[in-house]
Protein backbone atom coordinates (compact mmCIF):
# COMPACT_ATOMS: atom_id res chain seq x y z
CA UNK A 1 0.00 0.00 0.00
CA UNK A 2 1.20 3.89 -0.84
CA UNK A 3 1.19 5.84 1.66
CA UNK A 4 1.83 10.13 1.26
CA UNK A 5 1.31 13.36 3.33
CA UNK A 6 -0.21 16.21 1.78
CA UNK A 7 1.38 19.45 4.10
CA UNK A 8 -1.64 21.88 2.62
CA UNK A 9 -4.66 21.60 3.86
CA UNK A 10 -6.30 23.31 1.13
CA UNK A 11 -4.76 20.85 -1.75
CA UNK A 12 -6.60 17.48 -0.99
CA UNK A 13 -6.55 16.36 -4.60
CA UNK A 14 -8.82 13.74 -5.75
CA UNK A 15 -9.83 10.03 -4.87
CA UNK A 16 -12.54 7.61 -4.69
CA UNK A 17 -12.84 8.64 -0.80
CA UNK A 18 -12.70 11.75 1.38
CA UNK A 19 -12.60 11.60 5.05
CA UNK A 20 -13.45 14.06 6.88
CA UNK A 21 -12.78 14.35 11.01
CA UNK A 22 -16.65 14.71 13.14
CA UNK A 23 -15.42 16.26 16.61
CA UNK A 24 -17.71 17.46 19.51
CA UNK A 25 -20.74 16.84 17.95
CA UNK A 26 -20.15 18.44 14.87
CA UNK A 27 -17.54 18.77 11.48
CA UNK A 28 -13.68 19.98 12.23
CA UNK A 29 -13.81 23.86 12.55
CA UNK A 30 -10.64 23.78 10.03
CA UNK A 31 -10.85 26.26 6.82
CA UNK A 32 -10.06 23.58 5.09
CA UNK A 33 -12.92 20.96 6.17
CA UNK A 34 -14.94 23.99 6.18
CA UNK A 35 -14.19 25.23 2.26
CA UNK A 36 -15.12 21.24 1.67
CA UNK A 37 -18.05 21.11 2.91
CA UNK A 38 -19.22 24.65 1.67
CA UNK A 39 -18.87 22.43 -1.87
CA UNK A 40 -20.69 19.61 -0.85
CA UNK A 41 -23.66 21.59 0.22
CA UNK A 42 -25.82 21.36 3.19
CA UNK A 43 -27.73 18.15 2.08
CA UNK A 44 -25.22 15.53 4.19
CA UNK A 45 -25.19 17.79 7.10
CA UNK A 46 -28.86 17.71 7.29
CA UNK A 47 -29.10 14.45 7.14
CA UNK A 48 -26.54 13.61 9.73
CA UNK A 49 -28.35 15.96 12.26
CA UNK A 50 -32.04 13.94 11.38
CA UNK A 51 -30.01 11.17 12.26
CA UNK A 52 -28.96 12.70 15.24
CA UNK A 53 -25.85 11.34 14.67
CA UNK A 54 -23.49 12.67 17.32
CA UNK A 55 -19.89 11.22 15.99
CA UNK A 56 -19.05 9.33 18.56
CA UNK A 57 -15.36 7.87 18.77
CA UNK A 58 -15.97 5.63 15.73
CA UNK A 59 -18.98 6.46 14.50
CA UNK A 60 -19.35 7.36 11.14
CA UNK A 61 -21.92 7.77 7.79
CA UNK A 62 -20.56 8.02 4.18
CA UNK A 63 -22.59 9.99 1.66
CA UNK A 64 -21.96 10.37 -2.40
CA UNK A 65 -20.28 12.93 -3.32
CA UNK A 66 -22.51 13.74 -6.55
CA UNK A 67 -19.85 15.59 -8.22
CA UNK A 68 -19.52 18.21 -5.81
CA UNK A 69 -15.97 17.49 -5.19
CA UNK A 70 -13.03 15.49 -6.80
CA UNK A 71 -14.42 11.72 -5.38
CA UNK A 72 -17.06 9.73 -5.23
CA UNK A 73 -18.03 9.46 -1.47
CA UNK A 74 -17.31 10.94 1.53
CA UNK A 75 -17.16 9.50 5.23
CA UNK A 76 -17.40 11.87 8.04
CA UNK A 77 -15.60 9.98 10.99
CA UNK A 78 -16.05 10.10 14.40
CA UNK A 79 -13.60 11.57 16.97
CA UNK A 80 -15.97 11.75 20.31
CA UNK A 81 -14.31 14.52 21.84
CA UNK A 82 -12.06 16.79 22.21
CA UNK A 83 -11.32 16.42 26.03
CA UNK A 84 -11.64 12.56 25.10
CA UNK A 85 -9.16 12.98 21.92
CA UNK A 86 -5.86 10.36 22.50
CA UNK A 87 -3.68 8.44 20.34
CA UNK A 88 -5.88 5.32 20.72
CA UNK A 89 -8.86 7.42 19.36
CA UNK A 90 -7.13 8.44 16.62
CA UNK A 91 -5.85 4.69 15.93
CA UNK A 92 -9.30 3.57 16.09
CA UNK A 93 -10.53 5.96 13.56
CA UNK A 94 -7.54 5.06 11.11
CA UNK A 95 -8.47 1.34 11.29
CA UNK A 96 -12.42 2.15 10.53
CA UNK A 97 -11.65 4.60 8.15
CA UNK A 98 -9.42 2.07 6.31
CA UNK A 99 -12.25 -0.88 7.30
CA UNK A 100 -14.79 1.09 5.88
CA UNK A 101 -13.08 2.00 2.46
CA UNK A 102 -11.64 -1.67 2.06
CA UNK A 103 -15.49 -2.72 2.27
CA UNK A 104 -16.79 -0.08 -0.32
CA UNK A 105 -14.06 -0.99 -2.83
CA UNK A 106 -12.09 2.38 -3.00
CA UNK A 107 -8.53 2.51 -4.14
CA UNK A 108 -7.50 5.93 -2.89
CA UNK A 109 -8.90 7.18 0.54
CA UNK A 110 -7.65 10.77 1.66
CA UNK A 111 -7.61 11.75 5.19
CA UNK A 112 -8.10 14.95 7.43
CA UNK A 113 -8.71 13.65 10.43
CA UNK A 114 -4.72 14.30 11.21
CA UNK A 115 -6.28 18.20 11.39
CA UNK A 116 -7.81 17.48 14.27
CA UNK A 117 -4.74 16.29 16.09
CA UNK A 118 -4.11 20.18 17.51
CA UNK A 119 -1.53 19.70 20.50
CA UNK A 120 -3.17 16.70 21.52
CA UNK A 121 -0.10 14.51 20.80
CA UNK A 122 2.83 15.52 18.25
CA UNK A 123 2.58 14.90 14.74
CA UNK A 124 5.04 12.18 14.87
CA UNK A 125 3.05 10.08 17.21
CA UNK A 126 0.22 10.90 15.19
CA UNK A 127 1.31 9.28 12.05
CA UNK A 128 2.74 6.01 13.92
CA UNK A 129 -1.10 5.67 15.70
CA UNK A 130 -2.35 6.25 12.07
CA UNK A 131 -0.08 3.89 10.52
CA UNK A 132 -1.18 1.51 13.24
CA UNK A 133 -4.43 2.16 13.02
CA UNK A 134 -4.50 1.26 8.72
CA UNK A 135 -2.29 -1.64 9.05
CA UNK A 136 -3.32 -3.53 12.03
CA UNK A 137 -7.30 -2.69 10.87
CA UNK A 138 -6.91 -4.19 7.33
CA UNK A 139 -4.76 -7.46 8.75
CA UNK A 140 -6.24 -10.94 7.27
CA UNK A 141 -5.07 -14.19 7.68
CA UNK A 142 -6.29 -16.65 4.58
CA UNK A 143 -2.92 -19.23 4.37
CA UNK A 144 -5.51 -21.85 4.67
CA UNK A 145 -8.10 -20.50 2.99
CA UNK A 146 -8.92 -22.56 -0.72
CA UNK A 147 -10.44 -19.51 -1.99
CA UNK A 148 -8.48 -16.29 -1.02
CA UNK A 149 -10.07 -12.80 -1.28
CA UNK A 150 -7.76 -10.06 -2.80
CA UNK A 151 -5.07 -8.62 -1.08
CA UNK A 152 -7.50 -5.74 -0.08
CA UNK A 153 -8.99 -2.66 -2.47
CA UNK A 154 -7.58 0.15 -0.80
CA UNK A 155 -4.28 0.62 -2.26
CA UNK A 156 -3.76 4.60 -1.46
CA UNK A 157 -3.80 6.52 1.61
CA UNK A 158 -2.64 10.17 1.80
CA UNK A 159 -3.02 12.05 4.98
CA UNK A 160 -3.57 16.17 4.56
CA UNK A 161 -1.58 17.91 7.59
CA UNK A 162 -1.66 21.51 8.84
CA UNK A 163 2.38 22.32 7.27
CA UNK A 164 5.41 21.33 6.09
CA UNK A 165 6.97 20.76 9.30
CA UNK A 166 4.05 18.55 10.54
CA UNK A 167 4.18 16.91 7.36
CA UNK A 168 7.89 15.90 7.78
CA UNK A 169 7.07 14.70 11.35
CA UNK A 170 4.15 12.72 10.24
CA UNK A 171 5.82 10.81 7.67
CA UNK A 172 9.21 9.94 10.36
CA UNK A 173 5.72 8.29 12.65
CA UNK A 174 4.28 6.81 9.88
CA UNK A 175 7.20 5.35 9.03
CA UNK A 176 8.04 3.96 12.35
CA UNK A 177 3.91 2.42 12.86
CA UNK A 178 4.02 0.63 9.84
CA UNK A 179 7.37 -1.74 10.91
CA UNK A 180 5.76 -1.70 14.46
CA UNK A 181 2.15 -2.76 12.60
CA UNK A 182 3.85 -5.19 10.56
CA UNK A 183 5.67 -6.82 13.55
CA UNK A 184 2.26 -7.12 14.93
CA UNK A 185 0.57 -8.46 11.99
CA UNK A 186 3.60 -11.00 12.74
CA UNK A 187 2.99 -12.08 15.40
CA UNK A 188 -0.53 -12.77 15.08
CA UNK A 189 0.33 -15.31 11.93
CA UNK A 190 2.43 -17.00 14.90
CA UNK A 191 -0.52 -17.49 17.19
CA UNK A 192 -3.43 -18.01 14.34
CA UNK A 193 -1.07 -20.94 13.02
CA UNK A 194 -2.56 -24.25 13.37
CA UNK A 195 -0.13 -25.76 15.78
CA UNK A 196 0.28 -28.82 13.91
CA UNK A 197 2.57 -26.50 11.70
CA UNK A 198 4.26 -24.45 14.29
CA UNK A 199 5.92 -27.10 16.91
CA UNK A 200 8.24 -25.93 19.19
CA UNK A 201 11.47 -26.41 16.89
CA UNK A 202 9.41 -24.09 14.43
CA UNK A 203 9.58 -21.21 16.86
CA UNK A 204 13.43 -22.26 17.19
CA UNK A 205 13.61 -21.80 13.13
CA UNK A 206 11.91 -18.73 13.39
CA UNK A 207 13.96 -16.91 15.60
CA UNK A 208 17.15 -18.09 13.62
CA UNK A 209 15.34 -16.39 10.94
CA UNK A 210 16.08 -12.66 13.24
CA UNK A 211 18.36 -10.41 11.41
CA UNK A 212 20.48 -8.19 13.56
CA UNK A 213 20.18 -10.15 16.52
CA UNK A 214 22.09 -13.16 17.81
CA UNK A 215 20.51 -16.27 18.45
CA UNK A 216 21.40 -19.79 20.30
CA UNK A 217 18.40 -22.70 20.14
CA UNK A 218 18.76 -25.53 23.03
CA UNK A 219 17.43 -28.56 21.38
CA UNK A 220 16.13 -30.86 23.84
CA UNK A 221 19.22 -32.88 24.46
CA UNK A 222 20.66 -29.53 25.70
CA UNK A 223 18.08 -28.62 28.04
CA UNK A 224 18.69 -32.46 29.62
CA UNK A 225 22.47 -31.42 30.27
CA UNK A 226 21.43 -28.13 31.08
CA UNK A 227 19.67 -29.49 34.07
CA UNK A 228 16.11 -27.77 32.58
CA UNK A 229 13.81 -30.38 34.26
CA UNK A 230 10.85 -27.67 34.10
CA UNK A 231 10.48 -26.97 30.75
CA UNK A 232 11.74 -30.29 29.48
CA UNK A 233 9.06 -32.35 31.68
CA UNK A 234 6.24 -30.10 29.94
CA UNK A 235 6.94 -31.63 26.20
CA UNK A 236 8.01 -35.56 27.84
CA UNK A 237 4.21 -36.47 26.27
CA UNK A 238 4.53 -34.99 22.60
CA UNK A 239 6.60 -36.17 20.20
CA UNK A 240 8.01 -32.40 18.74
CA UNK A 241 10.58 -31.65 21.48
CA UNK A 242 10.92 -29.02 23.81
CA UNK A 243 13.32 -26.09 22.75
CA UNK A 244 14.84 -22.62 24.49
CA UNK A 245 15.84 -19.97 22.57
CA UNK A 246 17.36 -17.38 23.50
CA UNK A 247 18.22 -14.18 21.41
CA UNK A 248 20.11 -10.47 21.62
CA UNK A 249 19.81 -7.51 20.61
CA UNK A 250 22.76 -5.03 20.93
CA UNK A 251 22.09 -1.26 19.72
CA UNK A 252 25.24 0.68 18.60
CA UNK A 253 26.58 3.57 20.98
CA UNK A 254 25.59 3.54 24.10
CA UNK A 255 23.14 1.61 26.30
CA UNK A 256 20.70 2.78 28.15
CA UNK A 257 19.41 0.04 29.74
CA UNK A 258 19.16 -3.75 29.74
CA UNK A 259 16.39 -5.78 29.61
CA UNK A 260 15.41 -9.14 29.38
CA UNK A 261 12.01 -10.22 28.11
CA UNK A 262 10.52 -14.08 28.47
CA UNK A 263 7.85 -15.57 26.60
CA UNK A 264 5.72 -18.66 27.05
CA UNK A 265 5.71 -20.91 23.96
CA UNK A 266 3.18 -23.59 24.57
CA UNK A 267 2.57 -24.43 21.10
CA UNK A 268 -0.35 -26.59 22.09
CA UNK A 269 -1.60 -26.86 25.53
CA UNK A 270 -3.76 -30.15 25.74
CA UNK A 271 -3.46 -29.97 29.50
CA UNK A 272 -1.68 -33.15 29.38
CA UNK A 273 -2.65 -35.59 32.02
CA UNK A 274 -4.96 -33.28 33.81
CA UNK A 275 -6.83 -32.95 30.02
CA UNK A 276 -8.79 -29.94 29.29
CA UNK A 277 -12.47 -29.78 28.42
CA UNK A 278 -12.72 -29.86 24.14
CA UNK A 279 -14.02 -26.63 24.17
CA UNK A 280 -11.50 -25.63 26.06
CA UNK A 281 -8.52 -26.81 23.65
CA UNK A 282 -10.45 -24.84 21.00
CA UNK A 283 -8.07 -21.94 20.77
CA UNK A 284 -4.77 -23.46 22.61
CA UNK A 285 -3.10 -23.11 19.71
CA UNK A 286 -2.76 -19.59 21.34
CA UNK A 287 -0.68 -20.37 24.32
CA UNK A 288 2.45 -19.16 22.33
CA UNK A 289 0.65 -16.09 22.27
CA UNK A 290 3.91 -14.94 24.86
CA UNK A 291 6.91 -16.37 22.56
CA UNK A 292 4.80 -14.52 19.68
CA UNK A 293 5.54 -11.57 21.45
CA UNK A 294 8.87 -11.79 21.98
CA UNK A 295 9.81 -12.97 18.06
CA UNK A 296 8.26 -9.93 16.61
CA UNK A 297 10.04 -7.61 19.13
CA UNK A 298 13.29 -8.71 18.57
CA UNK A 299 12.27 -8.82 14.98
CA UNK A 300 11.57 -4.92 15.38
CA UNK A 301 14.47 -3.73 17.37
CA UNK A 302 16.88 -3.29 14.76
CA UNK A 303 15.02 -1.38 12.19
CA UNK A 304 13.89 0.67 15.45
CA UNK A 305 17.17 1.07 16.26
CA UNK A 306 16.40 1.43 20.08
CA UNK A 307 19.05 2.33 22.47
CA UNK A 308 18.51 -0.40 24.57
CA UNK A 309 20.10 -4.11 25.09
CA UNK A 310 17.89 -6.57 24.37
CA UNK A 311 17.44 -10.17 26.04
CA UNK A 312 14.64 -12.21 24.31
CA UNK A 313 14.12 -15.53 25.46
CA UNK A 314 11.09 -18.19 24.26
CA UNK A 315 10.52 -21.65 26.46
CA UNK A 316 8.82 -23.86 24.30
CA UNK A 317 7.08 -26.94 24.58
CA UNK A 318 3.42 -28.93 22.91
CA UNK A 319 1.63 -30.48 25.83
CA UNK A 320 0.43 -33.84 25.33
CA UNK A 321 -0.69 -36.74 27.33
CA UNK A 322 0.53 -39.62 26.01
CA UNK A 323 1.79 -42.48 27.99
CA UNK A 324 5.82 -40.64 28.49
CA UNK A 325 3.85 -37.46 29.92
CA UNK A 326 4.59 -36.32 33.17
CA UNK A 327 1.95 -37.34 35.99
CA UNK A 328 0.41 -35.79 38.68
CA UNK A 329 2.62 -36.09 41.70
CA UNK A 330 5.59 -36.57 39.61
CA UNK A 331 8.83 -34.19 41.07
CA UNK A 332 11.17 -32.10 38.40
CA UNK A 333 14.26 -29.89 38.94
CA UNK A 334 13.87 -26.49 37.60
CA UNK A 335 17.96 -24.91 36.34
CA UNK A 336 17.96 -23.25 39.73
CA UNK A 337 17.91 -26.37 41.42
CA UNK A 338 14.93 -26.01 43.29
CA UNK A 339 12.34 -29.02 43.05
CA UNK A 340 8.69 -29.06 42.20
CA UNK A 341 5.64 -31.27 42.93
CA UNK A 342 3.89 -31.08 39.56
CA UNK A 343 -0.10 -31.52 40.75
CA UNK A 344 -1.24 -30.55 37.74
CA UNK A 345 0.16 -30.72 34.45
CA UNK A 346 -2.00 -28.00 33.09
CA UNK A 347 -0.14 -25.53 35.12
CA UNK A 348 2.56 -25.99 32.44
CA UNK A 349 3.48 -22.83 31.49
CA UNK A 350 4.45 -21.54 34.80
CA UNK A 351 7.54 -24.59 34.62
CA UNK A 352 8.38 -23.70 31.17
CA UNK A 353 9.16 -20.44 32.34
CA UNK A 354 10.67 -21.07 35.58
CA UNK A 355 13.93 -22.26 33.74
CA UNK A 356 13.74 -19.26 31.35
CA UNK A 357 13.86 -16.99 33.93
CA UNK A 358 16.97 -19.20 36.54
CA UNK A 359 18.64 -19.18 33.07
CA UNK A 360 18.67 -15.74 32.53
CA UNK A 361 18.95 -14.61 36.36
CA UNK A 362 22.32 -16.40 36.22
CA UNK A 363 23.81 -16.21 33.01
CA UNK A 364 22.71 -12.36 32.64
CA UNK A 365 23.21 -9.27 34.37
CA UNK A 366 19.80 -6.93 33.30
CA UNK A 367 17.96 -3.65 34.44
CA UNK A 368 14.60 -5.09 34.19
CA UNK A 369 13.00 -8.52 33.92
CA UNK A 370 9.50 -8.78 32.38
CA UNK A 371 7.87 -12.39 31.28
CA UNK A 372 4.61 -12.44 29.55
CA UNK A 373 2.43 -15.23 29.09
CA UNK A 374 -1.41 -16.56 28.63
CA UNK A 375 -0.49 -18.03 32.23
CA UNK A 376 -3.99 -18.49 34.19
CA UNK A 377 -7.62 -18.35 33.00
CA UNK A 378 -7.88 -16.77 36.33
CA UNK A 379 -6.46 -13.66 34.48
CA UNK A 380 -9.87 -13.64 31.98
CA UNK A 381 -12.26 -14.08 35.24
CA UNK A 382 -10.48 -11.45 36.79
CA UNK A 383 -10.03 -9.11 34.33
CA UNK A 384 -11.78 -10.26 30.96
CA UNK A 385 -10.70 -9.81 27.80
CA UNK A 386 -9.34 -6.28 27.62
CA UNK A 387 -6.89 -6.02 30.20
CA UNK A 388 -3.54 -8.41 31.11
CA UNK A 389 -2.38 -8.36 34.84
CA UNK A 390 0.76 -7.23 35.64
CA UNK A 391 2.23 -8.25 39.04
CA UNK A 392 5.72 -8.02 40.00
CA UNK A 393 8.44 -6.75 42.76
CA UNK A 394 9.01 -3.03 41.09
CA UNK A 395 6.19 -0.57 41.30
CA UNK A 396 7.96 1.34 39.03
CA UNK A 397 8.54 -0.58 35.84
CA UNK A 398 4.87 -1.43 36.44
CA UNK A 399 3.71 1.93 36.15
CA UNK A 400 5.84 2.34 33.38
CA UNK A 401 4.32 -0.61 31.56
CA UNK A 402 0.47 0.53 32.32
CA UNK A 403 1.11 3.98 31.05
CA UNK A 404 2.71 2.91 27.45
CA UNK A 405 0.12 0.01 27.39
CA UNK A 406 -2.50 2.96 27.84
CA UNK A 407 -0.77 5.08 24.94
CA UNK A 408 -1.17 1.88 22.81
CA UNK A 409 -4.85 0.57 23.53
CA UNK A 410 -2.92 -2.09 25.52
CA UNK A 411 -4.38 -2.04 28.44
CA UNK A 412 -2.75 -3.55 31.94
CA UNK A 413 -4.07 -3.34 35.87
CA UNK A 414 -2.11 -4.34 38.64
CA UNK A 415 -2.92 -6.80 40.87
CA UNK A 416 -1.14 -7.39 44.22
CA UNK A 417 1.52 -10.08 44.86
CA UNK A 418 0.39 -11.56 48.05
CA UNK A 419 2.86 -13.35 49.64
CA UNK A 420 0.47 -14.42 52.20
CA UNK A 421 -0.49 -17.21 49.31
CA UNK A 422 2.74 -18.27 49.65
CA UNK A 423 2.27 -20.52 52.16
CA UNK A 424 -0.27 -22.94 50.15
CA UNK A 425 2.23 -23.78 46.93
CA UNK A 426 4.95 -25.30 49.88
CA UNK A 427 5.19 -29.25 48.87
CA UNK A 428 5.30 -32.02 51.31
CA UNK A 429 7.69 -33.65 49.01
CA UNK A 430 9.68 -31.05 46.71
CA UNK A 431 10.51 -27.43 47.73
CA UNK A 432 7.62 -25.92 45.55
CA UNK A 433 4.30 -27.52 43.59
CA UNK A 434 3.08 -25.92 41.08
CA UNK A 435 -0.18 -25.12 42.01
CA UNK A 436 -1.63 -22.89 45.23
CA UNK A 437 -5.03 -22.86 46.32
CA UNK A 438 -8.28 -22.68 44.85
CA UNK A 439 -8.75 -19.15 44.62
CA UNK A 440 -6.27 -16.27 43.38
CA UNK A 441 -5.08 -18.47 40.55
CA UNK A 442 -3.16 -15.25 38.59
CA UNK A 443 -1.85 -14.06 42.04
CA UNK A 444 -0.24 -17.91 42.51
CA UNK A 445 0.97 -17.92 39.12
CA UNK A 446 3.12 -14.88 39.55
CA UNK A 447 4.24 -16.07 43.03
CA UNK A 448 5.62 -19.78 41.71
CA UNK A 449 7.35 -17.38 39.04
CA UNK A 450 9.15 -15.31 41.80
CA UNK A 451 11.08 -18.32 43.04
CA UNK A 452 13.20 -18.53 40.13
CA UNK A 453 13.97 -14.82 39.86
CA UNK A 454 17.08 -12.76 41.55
CA UNK A 455 16.16 -11.71 45.11
CA UNK A 456 16.54 -8.17 44.68
CA UNK A 457 15.52 -8.27 40.40
CA UNK A 458 13.29 -5.66 39.14
CA UNK A 459 10.73 -7.80 37.51
CA UNK A 460 7.02 -7.64 36.33
CA UNK A 461 5.06 -11.05 35.48
CA UNK A 462 2.37 -9.83 32.45
CA UNK A 463 -0.79 -12.46 32.11
CA UNK A 464 -2.28 -11.87 28.74
CA UNK A 465 -4.45 -15.05 29.48
CA UNK A 466 -7.43 -12.10 28.01
CA UNK A 467 -6.76 -9.89 25.54
CA UNK A 468 -3.71 -12.51 23.63
CA UNK A 469 -7.18 -14.10 21.77
CA UNK A 470 -10.00 -11.93 20.32
CA UNK A 471 -13.24 -13.86 20.33
CA UNK A 472 -14.81 -11.45 18.31
CA UNK A 473 -13.70 -8.24 16.07
CA UNK A 474 -12.18 -5.43 18.18
CA UNK A 475 -11.30 -1.81 16.27
CA UNK A 476 -8.47 -3.22 15.02
CA UNK A 477 -7.74 -6.90 15.45
CA UNK A 478 -10.34 -9.53 13.63
CA UNK A 479 -10.94 -12.49 15.90
CA UNK A 480 -8.08 -14.56 16.63
CA UNK A 481 -4.49 -14.10 17.48
CA UNK A 482 -4.03 -10.02 18.35
CA UNK A 483 -0.33 -9.99 18.86
CA UNK A 484 -0.55 -8.20 22.22
CA UNK A 485 1.99 -6.29 24.20
CA UNK A 486 4.94 -5.70 21.06
CA UNK A 487 3.40 -2.37 20.66
CA UNK A 488 4.04 -1.80 24.44
CA UNK A 489 6.76 -3.04 24.81
CA UNK A 490 8.91 -1.17 21.91
CA UNK A 491 6.88 1.93 23.30
CA UNK A 492 8.62 1.13 26.44
CA UNK A 493 11.82 0.56 25.38
CA UNK A 494 11.54 4.33 23.56
CA UNK A 495 11.17 5.66 26.81
CA UNK A 496 14.13 4.25 28.82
Amino acid sequence: MKFSVESRPSSTGSGDLLVLPYLDEKPLAHPAVQALLKKLGPTPLKLLKKEEFKGEAGDSRAFAAQGKLPFDYVLFMGLGTAKKLNLETLRKAAAKSAQTADRMKVKKMVSLLPLALDKKASAQEAGQAYAEGVVLGLYRFEKYKSKKEKDGNLREVRYVVGDAKAAKAFSTGHRAGEHIAQGVNYARDLVNTPARDKPPEFLGREAKKTRGVRTKVFNHRQLQRLGMGALYGVGMGSPNPPVFVEMHYRPRGRVKKRVAIVGKGITFDSGGLSLKPAKSMETMKDDMSGAATILAVMKLLPALKLPVEVYGYVASAENMPDGGAQRPGDVVKAYNGKTIEVLNTDAEGRLALADALSYLTKHRKVDYIIDVATLTGAALVALGDLYSAALGTDPDLIKMLKDCGEECGEKIWELPLAEEYAEEMKSQVADIQNIGGPYGGTINGALFLKNFVAEKAKWVHLDIAGPSWANKPWAYAPKGGTGIMVRTFLRLFSKF
